[in-house]
Order: structure tokens, then sequence, then C-alpha cells
């Protein structure tokens, strides 16, 4: 006789992936036979949801506003002689930094203005220790890589390390984490051969592409002697996708400064901020909770979860108001970057993948309160649905009553101004792009020469492009990688390709 053995903890885990992708397919497919079937509700609540959603615009506007007022305020602090007139309960002089910057294909030039821009950094450099993580699977061109980088940088920091990840180890996926975990388990052996300890340590996980201005780590270290209770904490810098962003086309440009805005609105709302890409902690936290997963992709927000779970619900995102410059997506070709533009949202879409994995955490975790747990609960998911949904909602579904009503509402007042009435309420919300437009052109990094003045004329009408960008380039994956999360499909980590001509963060071009 055959026993199946049920694995009660599995099913659960089965069903909270499901839950995301067949609530957004569910909305979809009800509202559009309901568009067809009772045409006249729907309209209303067309009607309801742009009213709606304009609210949300000029909520988000208000604190997109405040974050640029933000930066710009604390971009002219000198931080170094914050650090040494006031006081805290540590001594600045003992903090160290790690830098771990995870590569697989990218470039030398790529990394080399990454790694450069540490190396301006005016935090003192015997304590700044970078580690660059290659991958052993990407051969002897990594091997040169690694070897040139470490001829030119060596010198230039207290620590200068490159560790070779190797392929293939148990439990691991070719992810991100994976190489991250592998590179700082090494620079750790030779920091503890300097006595350095591990809770004056504060570890900056960077993508190859991250240029960090020069004021970041005395920044970061001034908010870390500051901040009561410290080691419950991570610090959230600001990204801005614009290393590139003179060359790349329109639609890359938008979903770029789209994520930076983004970014900025979540900055001012600390009770909701997740750690997300290029990110700092302490190292000491970062081992108590056994490094980086190696086996997701989503490692940047997993590892803040990791840390929820771990001390209770206990944790928080500090935000930093301060920008790290990073790639906007940009290929040879017009069709490789739109490809590779799809599969970047749609990597940061699988972020919902931690939706089951926090689930499950909150159920076996029984000292998190209530409240905490529902409140993490509805944001993740209804912040991954809204991503799927909306632009889809308001961009489609307005129009299916119109084109495809039953008689009975054609005969209807509402049937002829409901075009009216939501193109109005679209018009007046698509008056907020206007700031969206003016922080694109005050976030710009220098233009480079071969650029005449009228390309500022494109980057402010590219925001036109917005309500099909917005559908195309991030519903449309966010709602594949909830699919492939409900049927059980994997992801694979993509590296994004990164092509430059011209790098021109913090106002320093590099040809």
């Amino acid at each position: 006789m055959i026993t199946l053995e049920i694995n009660p903890e599995a099913i659960r885990r089965r069903i909270w992936e499901i839950i995301p992708g067949l609530l957004s397919w569910s909305s979809l497919v009800i509202l559009t036979i309901l568009a067809l079937t009772a045409s006249f509700w729907i309209a209303i609540f067309v009607i309801a949801y742009d009213v709606y959603i304009l609210i949300r615009i000029v909520y988000m506007s208000v604190h997109l506003l405040y974050a640029y007022r933000r930066l710009k305020e604390y971009r002219t602090v000198n931080w170094i002689q914050k650090l040494n007139e006031e006081k805290s309960e540590i001594n600045w002089n003992s903090v160290h930094h790690i830098i771990v910057i995870p590569t697989y294909d990218e470039s030398i030039h790529v990394l080399r203005t990454s790694i450069a821009s540490l190396a301006a950094a005016d935090y003192p450099k015997e304590r700044m220790h970078v580690v660059i993580g290659f991958e052993e699977r990407a051969g002897e061109a990594a091997k040169n890589r690694a070897k040139k980088l470490s001829k030119e940088f060596t010198s230039l920091f207290g620590t200068f390390l490159t560790a070779f990840h190797p392929d293939g180890i148990p439990g691991e996926k070719r992810v991100k984490s994976a190489n991250a975990t592998w590179a700082i388990q090494r620079i750790e052996e030779v920091l503890e051969s300097k006595k350095i300890p591990e809770d004056m340590v504060l570890v900056s996980n960077f993508d190859s592409d991250t240029v960090a201005p020069p004021e970041y780590f005395s920044y970061l270290t001034y908010v870390f002697s500051m901040t009561p209770d410290r080691y419950r904490a991570s610090y959230q810098p600001i990204p801005v996708y614009n290393n590139n962003l003179w060359d790349a086309p329109s639609f890359s440009r938008v979903v770029a400064m789209g994520s930076t805005f983004w970014q900025m609105i979540e900055s001012t709302r600390p009770e909701r901020l997740v750690t997300f890409s290029s990110h700092s902690m302490t190292l000491k936290v970062l081992k108590d909770v056994g490094y980086w997963h190696r086996n997701v992709i989503s490692e940047d927000s997993r590892i803040f979860w990791q840390c929820l779970l771990k001390y209770n619900g206990n944790y928080r995102a500090i935000p930093l108001y301060t920008t790290v410059s990073m790639d906007a997506a940009l290929a040879p070709t017009w069709w490789q970057t739109l490809k590779n533009q799809y599969k970047q949202k749609r990597r940061w879409a699988w972020g919902i993948e931690n939706f089951p994995y926090l689930v499950e955490g909150f159920i076996q975790n029984k000292k998190i309160p209530l409240q905490t747990k529902a409140t993490y609960l509805f944001r993740t998911l209804e912040g991954h649905y809204s991503w799927a949904t909306a632009p889809i909602i308001v961009a489609v579904l307005g129009w299916l009553p119109v084109l495809f009503g039953d008689s009975s509402f054609h005969q209807t007042f509402l049937s002829y101004s409901l075009p009216f009435i939501t193109r109005t309420l679209m018009t007046i919300a698509m008056s907020g792009l206007v700031i969206s437009a003016t922080l694109t052109i005050l976030l710009l990094p220098k233009r480079p020469g071969h650029y005449s003045p009228f390309r500022y004329a494109l980057i402010i009408v590219q925001w036109a492009l917005v309500p099909i960008i917005a559908t195309v380039l991030s519903a449309f994956p966010a709602l594949d990688s909830e699919t492939r999360l409900m049927l059980g499909r994997d992801l694979n980590f993509n590296v994004m390709q990164k092509s430059r001509k011209h790098v021109t963060a913090h106002g320093v071009e590099v040809v």
C-alpha cells in the first residue's frame, strides 16, 4: 500500500503563491465581463476609479516635491564636519565600511566608474573595504578584469579584494545574492585578521553600475551614529537611474525616472519603506540573519523581510536623502533595449515572491504583533496588485462600455459623457506629469557636449508616453511575474546589459 506524505506548509505556500496572480487576473476578467454586461455600473466604477487615481497622483506629487526638497537641502551639508561636532554614543572614527559589488559580465568600464566613485569619497579610505564579487563561470575575461582593477585600486582603500564565486554550490541559484554572500564572507576573513569589530562595520550591497556621491559614506555614518536602536535598521538611499540617461531612448528614460520618483515618494513614508537595489546595513545584523538568501532573485527586499521576522517586527528601513546613480536600460539596438527594459521590470516585480515567504513567516512567528503582520501583508499585496492592474484599468476599461456596451447603455446620457468625463479627469491627472518633467530636468546630470539643448525639449515631451509605457512596461511585466508565480514557474535571474556612451553621474563626465 502506497502512502502519500502531505506537507501542510508546502500546501499553504502554494496557496500564497497563487493568491496575487489570481486576484489580479480575476479583477481584470470580471471587470471586462461586467463592462460588457453591466455597462452602466462599470461606467460609474470607471469614473470613481479615475477620481481615486487623480487624488492619489496629487497626494504622491506632494510627497515627491517634499523628497526633492530634502535632497536639495542635504546636498549642501558637510557630514564630516557634523560628525566631528555632534556627540554620539559611538566614535565615528571607529566605523568601517564594506562595499560589496557583485558582477557577472559587466565591462571593466562600468566597474571602474563605480569603484572610482568610491575612491572619490570624502570618508577616510583606510576604513573603506571593497570587494568585487566575480563569477567563476565568467572565465578568463573576469580574471583579466580582476587583475586590472586590483592593479588600479588596491592601494586606494583599506582593503581591496576580488573574489570568485564558484558555480554549482548546493542550495544556490545563479543569482546576485549567492555571489554577494560569497564575496562578503571572503572579505570578512581579512577584517577579522585586522581585528575590526563587526558591530562597527556597515555593509553596502551595491549593484555593479552604482556610482556613489562623495558624501555618501560620511552621511551614512552620521545617520548610523545618531540613530537610536541603530542595529535594527537598514539604510536606503534614493537610486537615480541617470548614469546614461542622455543616451537612453525615451521609453527607457520614462521608466528610469518613474522608478526614481517612486523611491523618492517612499522615502517620505518610512513606515512603508523597504530596502531596494543598492542599500546599506550593519554587518552584525547581516550575519545574525544568515546573510542574503542565496536562492532568490529579489534579495534586496528579501533581506529586509529576513530581518523583520528575525527581530519580531522590530526592524525598519531609514531613508537617506542622498542619491546613488545607476544605469537606465540601454542596449546597442532600440529593440534590445525594449526587451531588456521589460525583463528588468519583470525582475523587480518578481519581488512578489516575498509574499508567500512573508505570510508563512508571520504564521510561524507568534511574537510579531497582529497589526504589524496585517499592515505589511496588505501593503505588499496591494502594491503589487495595483502595479499589475491599475494602468490597464485606467487605459482600457473605460473604453469597453462605450465600444461594446449593450444597446440600453448607449441610450443613456452617461454613454455619451463617459469619454469626456474620463478624458477630463485623466487630463487633470496628467498635469501632475509637469512635476515629473520638471524634476527630471533638475535631476539630470551634466549634458554631454555632443547633444544640443534641444534634447531638453524631448526629455520633457517624453512624459506624454506615460499611459502607454505604464501599461506595456510596468503593468504587463508585473502581471507576467504574478502569473509565473501563480503557475509555479520560476524566473531566472537575468543580468541587464549595460551599454554606455558617457557617464555623467554627480557632475563628473567619464567617456
